[in-house]
């Protein structure tokens, strides 16, 4: 488990608080790069079932530089947003979760990533 919360300023914002970031080529494509990141610190298994989620108001960021000048050429970014179908309630769901689109599915998150360069913005998923 990381523990990343010894900055003043992030230990005040959990949510936009980035632990680790994992770059390694993958083994079925030789020829790209998986990234991974976490963020979210210390949070427990024991904290469930309402864990942290990403915020909505957080772009996280993954900057690449290929080319080592210290000047990002690709950057993801992605973005959250949250609804709520039962603002009576503070749990995640209101009954058991038997699929996407279950109605006691009452806190969703919904995200976005994009690609952007120098050149471009692309949006590259959301749902």
């Amino acid at each position: 488990m990381s523990s990343h919360r010894e900055a003043p300023e992030i230990a005040q914002d959990p949510v936009a608080d980035s632990t680790d970031l994992y770059a390694f080529v993958s083994p079925e494509r030789p020829g790209t790069v998986t990234l991974i990141a976490n963020y979210i610190p210390l949070q427990e298994p024991a904290g469930g079932p309402n864990f942290y989620e990403f915020g909505d108001d957080v772009l996280y960021e993954i900057h690449v530089d290929n080319n080592g000048d210290g000047r990002a050429d690709v950057t993801f970014q992605f973005q959250f947003r949250t609804e709520l179908r039962d603002p009576d309630t503070f749990l995640y769901n209101t009954g058991p979760i038997e699929s996407l689109d279950s109605p006691n599915w009452n806190r969703r998150q919904f995200y976005s990533v994009t690609r952007v360069t120098q050149n471009s913005v692309q949006r590259l998923a959301a749902n």
